[in-house]
Protein backbone atom coordinates (compact mmCIF):
# COMPACT_ATOMS: atom_id res chain seq x y z
CA UNK A 1 0.00 0.00 0.00
CA UNK A 2 2.73 3.02 0.98
CA UNK A 3 5.24 3.33 3.90
CA UNK A 4 2.20 3.64 6.00
CA UNK A 5 0.59 0.05 6.26
CA UNK A 6 -3.19 -0.72 5.14
CA UNK A 7 -3.64 -1.55 9.39
CA UNK A 8 -3.01 1.68 9.97
CA UNK A 9 -5.22 3.77 7.38
CA UNK A 10 -7.77 5.23 9.18
CA UNK A 11 -11.10 3.02 8.36
CA UNK A 12 -13.23 5.51 6.58
CA UNK A 13 -10.04 6.86 4.49
CA UNK A 14 -9.69 3.07 3.45
CA UNK A 15 -13.23 3.21 2.66
CA UNK A 16 -12.79 5.78 -0.09
CA UNK A 17 -9.69 3.93 -1.79
CA UNK A 18 -12.38 1.85 -3.77
CA UNK A 19 -13.79 5.17 -4.66
CA UNK A 20 -10.66 6.57 -5.74
CA UNK A 21 -10.04 3.84 -8.48
CA UNK A 22 -13.94 4.26 -9.46
CA UNK A 23 -13.66 7.93 -10.50
CA UNK A 24 -10.09 7.65 -12.13
CA UNK A 25 -11.35 4.78 -14.50
CA UNK A 26 -15.20 6.63 -15.26
CA UNK A 27 -13.66 10.27 -15.77
CA UNK A 28 -10.77 8.90 -17.77
CA UNK A 29 -6.87 9.79 -17.98
CA UNK A 30 -7.78 13.84 -18.03
CA UNK A 31 -8.64 13.33 -14.29
CA UNK A 32 -6.26 12.77 -11.62
CA UNK A 33 -7.88 11.70 -8.09
CA UNK A 34 -5.85 11.44 -5.03
CA UNK A 35 -6.57 10.30 -1.54
CA UNK A 36 -4.48 11.99 1.24
CA UNK A 37 -3.75 10.66 4.90
CA UNK A 38 -2.77 13.65 6.91
CA UNK A 39 -1.30 11.59 9.64
CA UNK A 40 1.86 11.46 7.98
CA UNK A 41 2.83 14.86 5.86
CA UNK A 42 5.90 13.30 4.32
CA UNK A 43 3.88 10.50 2.21
CA UNK A 44 0.29 11.03 2.96
CA UNK A 45 -0.99 10.44 -0.59
CA UNK A 46 -2.40 6.36 -0.07
CA UNK A 47 -4.26 5.93 -3.02
CA UNK A 48 -3.96 7.65 -6.29
CA UNK A 49 -5.60 7.38 -9.89
CA UNK A 50 -4.03 9.24 -12.93
CA UNK A 51 -0.79 9.78 -10.74
CA UNK A 52 0.92 10.69 -14.57
CA UNK A 53 -0.31 13.77 -14.91
CA UNK A 54 1.21 15.33 -11.92
CA UNK A 55 3.92 12.91 -11.85
CA UNK A 56 3.11 11.35 -8.02
CA UNK A 57 2.33 7.76 -6.96
CA UNK A 58 1.33 6.27 -3.47
CA UNK A 59 3.90 7.75 -0.56
CA UNK A 60 4.09 11.18 -2.39
CA UNK A 61 4.04 14.22 0.16
CA UNK A 62 1.26 16.64 1.22
CA UNK A 63 1.02 20.11 -0.94
CA UNK A 64 1.71 23.31 0.32
CA UNK A 65 -2.48 24.19 -0.68
CA UNK A 66 -3.75 21.57 1.16
CA UNK A 67 -1.25 22.34 4.19
CA UNK A 68 -3.04 26.01 4.02
CA UNK A 69 -6.65 24.82 3.68
CA UNK A 70 -5.93 22.67 7.07
CA UNK A 71 -5.19 25.94 8.57
CA UNK A 72 -8.44 27.87 6.98
CA UNK A 73 -10.23 24.67 8.54
CA UNK A 74 -8.88 25.64 12.08
CA UNK A 75 -9.49 29.29 11.89
CA UNK A 76 -12.58 29.42 9.82
CA UNK A 77 -14.23 25.69 9.52
CA UNK A 78 -13.51 26.05 5.71
CA UNK A 79 -13.71 22.06 4.59
CA UNK A 80 -13.34 22.82 0.94
CA UNK A 81 -11.84 24.49 -2.30
CA UNK A 82 -13.29 24.07 -5.41
CA UNK A 83 -12.36 24.53 -9.36
CA UNK A 84 -9.60 26.49 -8.49
CA UNK A 85 -6.38 26.45 -10.48
CA UNK A 86 -3.08 24.91 -9.82
CA UNK A 87 -0.04 24.05 -11.51
CA UNK A 88 2.46 21.02 -12.20
CA UNK A 89 5.96 21.12 -11.72
CA UNK A 90 6.50 20.76 -15.60
CA UNK A 91 3.50 23.21 -15.80
CA UNK A 92 0.47 22.37 -16.79
CA UNK A 93 -2.85 24.13 -15.81
CA UNK A 94 -5.21 21.87 -13.48
CA UNK A 95 -8.46 22.82 -12.42
CA UNK A 96 -8.76 21.39 -8.91
CA UNK A 97 -10.45 20.90 -6.15
CA UNK A 98 -9.83 19.73 -3.01
CA UNK A 99 -12.33 18.10 -0.13
CA UNK A 100 -11.56 17.75 3.86
CA UNK A 101 -12.23 13.99 5.26
CA UNK A 102 -13.60 13.77 8.98
CA UNK A 103 -13.95 11.01 11.33
CA UNK A 104 -16.86 10.44 13.14
CA UNK A 105 -15.79 12.91 15.87
CA UNK A 106 -15.57 15.92 13.52
CA UNK A 107 -11.87 15.94 13.26
CA UNK A 108 -10.01 15.87 9.75
CA UNK A 109 -7.98 12.91 8.80
CA UNK A 110 -7.64 13.19 5.08
CA UNK A 111 -8.60 14.89 2.01
CA UNK A 112 -10.03 13.61 -1.43
CA UNK A 113 -8.36 15.63 -4.13
CA UNK A 114 -9.51 15.95 -8.14
CA UNK A 115 -6.78 17.67 -10.53
CA UNK A 116 -8.62 18.00 -14.40
CA UNK A 117 -5.39 18.09 -16.61
CA UNK A 118 -6.69 21.81 -18.59
CA UNK A 119 -3.54 21.06 -21.50
CA UNK A 120 -5.71 18.79 -23.82
CA UNK A 121 -8.90 21.12 -23.47
CA UNK A 122 -6.83 24.27 -23.81
CA UNK A 123 -5.54 22.53 -27.07
CA UNK A 124 -9.09 21.71 -28.47
CA UNK A 125 -10.49 25.41 -27.77
CA UNK A 126 -7.62 27.00 -29.71
CA UNK A 127 -7.96 24.24 -32.52
CA UNK A 128 -11.76 25.30 -32.29
CA UNK A 129 -11.50 29.19 -32.09
CA UNK A 130 -9.15 28.43 -35.23
CA UNK A 131 -11.60 26.58 -37.48
CA UNK A 132 -14.44 28.71 -36.61
CA UNK A 133 -12.61 32.18 -37.00
CA UNK A 134 -14.82 33.89 -39.91
CA UNK A 135 -13.05 36.91 -42.02
CA UNK A 136 -16.34 38.91 -42.51
CA UNK A 137 -18.95 38.27 -39.60
CA UNK A 138 -21.74 40.41 -40.96
CA UNK A 139 -21.62 37.73 -44.18
CA UNK A 140 -24.12 35.12 -44.79
CA UNK A 141 -24.83 32.43 -47.09
CA UNK A 142 -28.06 30.25 -47.29
CA UNK A 143 -27.85 26.93 -48.08
CA UNK A 144 -31.41 26.04 -50.34
CA UNK A 145 -33.40 23.24 -51.77
CA UNK A 146 -34.43 24.72 -55.03
CA UNK A 147 -34.87 28.00 -57.08
CA UNK A 148 -37.87 29.37 -55.49
CA UNK A 149 -36.45 29.92 -52.24
CA UNK A 150 -33.38 31.39 -53.82
CA UNK A 151 -35.80 33.79 -55.71
CA UNK A 152 -37.08 34.59 -52.07
CA UNK A 153 -34.33 34.98 -49.97
CA UNK A 154 -32.77 37.06 -52.60
CA UNK A 155 -36.19 39.32 -52.93
CA UNK A 156 -36.07 39.86 -49.37
CA UNK A 157 -32.52 40.67 -49.37
CA UNK A 158 -33.15 43.58 -51.72
CA UNK A 159 -36.65 44.52 -49.99
CA UNK A 160 -34.39 44.65 -47.15
CA UNK A 161 -32.40 47.48 -48.48
CA UNK A 162 -34.90 49.89 -48.60
CA UNK A 163 -36.66 48.40 -45.08
CA UNK A 164 -40.09 48.81 -46.41
CA UNK A 165 -42.85 46.35 -47.03
CA UNK A 166 -43.47 46.11 -50.88
CA UNK A 167 -46.95 47.63 -50.62
CA UNK A 168 -45.44 51.00 -49.53
CA UNK A 169 -42.86 51.03 -51.87
CA UNK A 170 -41.98 54.27 -54.05
CA UNK A 171 -41.27 53.72 -57.85
CA UNK A 172 -38.00 54.50 -57.16
CA UNK A 173 -37.46 52.33 -54.10
CA UNK A 174 -39.01 49.37 -56.56
CA UNK A 175 -36.40 50.56 -58.98
CA UNK A 176 -33.50 50.19 -56.28
CA UNK A 177 -34.77 47.24 -55.22
CA UNK A 178 -34.47 45.57 -59.02
CA UNK A 179 -31.33 47.55 -59.48
CA UNK A 180 -29.61 45.11 -56.84
CA UNK A 181 -31.18 41.73 -57.48
CA UNK A 182 -29.89 42.83 -61.76
CA UNK A 183 -26.48 43.30 -59.80
CA UNK A 184 -26.32 39.86 -58.05
CA UNK A 185 -27.76 38.26 -61.81
CA UNK A 186 -31.21 37.24 -60.13
CA UNK A 187 -32.73 38.01 -63.74
CA UNK A 188 -30.35 35.44 -65.10
CA UNK A 189 -32.60 32.54 -63.57
CA UNK A 190 -35.26 31.31 -65.35
CA UNK A 191 -39.07 32.66 -63.47
CA UNK A 192 -36.91 35.70 -61.94
CA UNK A 193 -38.74 38.26 -63.21
CA UNK A 194 -42.38 37.39 -62.51
CA UNK A 195 -41.25 36.02 -58.65
CA UNK A 196 -39.85 40.30 -58.71
CA UNK A 197 -43.26 41.49 -60.55
CA UNK A 198 -45.31 39.18 -57.46
CA UNK A 199 -43.25 40.34 -54.66
CA UNK A 200 -43.47 44.31 -55.71
CA UNK A 201 -46.91 43.87 -56.84
CA UNK A 202 -46.27 45.12 -60.48
CA UNK A 203 -46.58 43.28 -63.67
CA UNK A 204 -43.86 41.14 -65.43
CA UNK A 205 -43.76 44.27 -68.38
CA UNK A 206 -42.90 46.93 -65.34
CA UNK A 207 -40.18 44.89 -64.23
CA UNK A 208 -38.74 45.06 -67.63
CA UNK A 209 -38.96 48.31 -68.25
CA UNK A 210 -37.62 48.78 -64.62
CA UNK A 211 -34.40 47.16 -66.14
CA UNK A 212 -34.80 49.34 -68.98
CA UNK A 213 -34.16 52.10 -67.30
CA UNK A 214 -31.55 50.45 -65.36
CA UNK A 215 -29.40 49.56 -68.20
CA UNK A 216 -30.01 53.29 -69.97
CA UNK A 217 -28.96 54.50 -66.86
CA UNK A 218 -25.62 52.27 -67.12
CA UNK A 219 -24.94 53.78 -70.44
CA UNK A 220 -24.71 56.87 -69.82
CA UNK A 221 -22.50 56.80 -66.55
Amino acid sequence: MSEKSEKQIHPILKSYIPIVKGLGRTLGKHYEIVLHDISQSESSVIAIENGHITKRKVGSPVTDFLLELLSLNKENGKDMALNYISKTKDGKRLKSSTILIKDENGKVIGCLCINLDLTAIEVSKKFLDEISKVEHENSTESFLEDVEDFLEVMIHKGLSIVDKPANLLTKDEKIKIVEYLKNKHVFNIKGAVDAVAKELNVSRYTVYNYIDEINSKDIYK
